[in-house]
């Protein structure tokens, strides 16, 4: 039985990054949670601690494909795609909503905020909301120096999953199926996800920047905002000023102690759309292009 912020709150179904354990995000899930669902799609979250009952979620974690133990590994003969991955989230937030009555957050870091925008386009089972932690669309123009070692990865997808049947564990992000990895390359060489980019998405989100994210420029996340309708949008870019001792503002080291993340979430969830914010709650961040 929930009560209170709980019954306010909703569910949190959070959609890990590529190749990322669902353990990576306990801390995020105590913070989130006064609950924990365990069933299905859902790995089970970590039990609540006195922090986490400010939150108030009830919170799962939507485990990649292929990552976590009992889940058939990807192999030439045991292949997927964005969309089944999509598909997934979608059958989650359908259970979630059945079972609670309540509304559904989806929380998509990097690879899996690139999933909830795509079951937010093509399925009936959408989230209440979505929070884009780390997202972008990585198109190798988007990143300068960079550039030309992030086609050449990208460039080798196709010849390597060719020979070994599936991206491999020694790889960036492996292992991962070659559909969904040759989506992603695809990605990076063209600048087209498997989402549109037509702002067509009115489900009310949050995007968080991370100030030393070393696998998303500016360019690359404002790239995966435009699927979103303007004025369903708020951003706050999470950096070095709001981190507790233990955390970090790069790609997953935001996870490791990720407290101020999680109010951040809990306190837009509860106010109205469309601010623009920086560091911890002001409200001077231009927007990036």
């Amino acid at each position: 039985m929930t009560h209170g912020i709980l019954e306010r709150q909703g569910t949190a179904l959070i959609s890990p990054a590529m190749g990322v354990p669902a353990r990576v995000y306990r801390r995020l899930s105590e913070a989130l949670g006064s609950g924990a669902l365990g069933s299905g799609a859902l790995a089970s979250a970590a039990s609540a601690s006195g922090a986490s009952a400010q939150s108030g979620f009830e919170v799962g974690v939507v485990a990649r494909r292929g990552v976590e133990g009992g889940s058939p590994r990807p192999a030439r003969a045991v292949d997927w795609s964005y969309e089944d991955e999509a598909d997934d989230l979608a059958e989650a937030i359908a259970a979630a909503r059945a079972r609670t009555g309540g509304p559904v957050l989806v929380i998509g870091h990097s690879l899996g905020a690139q999933l909830a925008a795509l079951a937010a386009q093509r399925s009936d089972h959408r989230p209440d909301g979505i929070v884009a932690i780390g997202a972008s669309v990585p198109w190798f123009r988007h990143y300068g120096r960079r550039a030309v070692p992030f086609a050449a990865l990208a460039a080798s997808v196709g010849p390597v999953t060719a020979v070994v049947g599936h991206w491999p564990r020694q790889a960036f992000a492996g292992p991962t199926p070659r559909t969904l990895m040759r989506q992603w390359a695809r990605m990076v060489l063209t600048g087209r996800p498997p989402f549109d980019l037509d702002g067509s998405i009115r489900v009310r989100a949050l995007m968080v920047r991370l100030g030393d994210d070393e696998l998303v420029t500016d360019h690359a996340a404002a790239a995966y905002e435009a699927a979103f309708s303007r004025d369903v949008v708020t951003r706050w870019t999470y950096d070095e000023s709001c981190c507790p001792a233990g955390g970090g503002a790069t790609h997953l080291g935001w996870s490791r102690a990720p407290e101020v993340v999680a109010r951040r979430i809990a306190e837009w969830w509860t106010s109205g759309p469309g601010a623009v914010v920086t560091g911890e709650m002001r409200d001077d961040a231009p927007e990036s292009g």
